[in-house]
């Protein structure tokens, strides 16, 4: 396992853990809503006050807990260096054209193409 990797799993776990505090604080600002005498006496603007930082707080909490976008934006996937294209297994067999011969085709395709946009034979005689 890479370093990078473990450091994005410790900071993903932070970020849950971080998630389940909030949880606990909602969930602990909703003892005044279960006497429902108190709920009954008290204004509209109380009521507010009350439910807005347990909402906030479970809203937070909820986010933390998923922690995929926060992991995500400080980790991205295309920070990661793709492999080489040409990379070659381990105990794979090697190649069976080598590099230079396919090189040497890919210029003779090249040129045979530039000669007939350009009109003039290979063989260097002007028709």
């Amino acid at each position: 396992m890479k370093t990078r990797d473990i450091f994005k799993d410790i900071f993903g776990l932070a970020v849950r853990l971080l998630g389940l505090y909030f949880f606990y604080l909602g969930l602990s600002a909703m003892p005044p809503l279960l006497d429902l005498g108190a709920v009954e006496t008290a204004g509209t603007v109380v009521i507010v006050n009350t439910i807005l930082p347990i909402v906030f707080n479970l809203a937070i909490a909820w986010w933390l807990i998923g922690g995929g976008l926060l992991v995500r934006r400080a980790y991205p996937e295309s920070a990661k260096i793709p492999p080489h294209p040409h990379a070659q297994e381990e105990g794979a067999a090697p190649l069976a054209k080598p590099a230079q011969s396919q090189g040497l085709a890919d210029m003779e395709t090249a040129e045979k193409k530039l000669a007939s946009l350009v009109g003039k034979p290979k063989n260097g005689h002007a028709a």
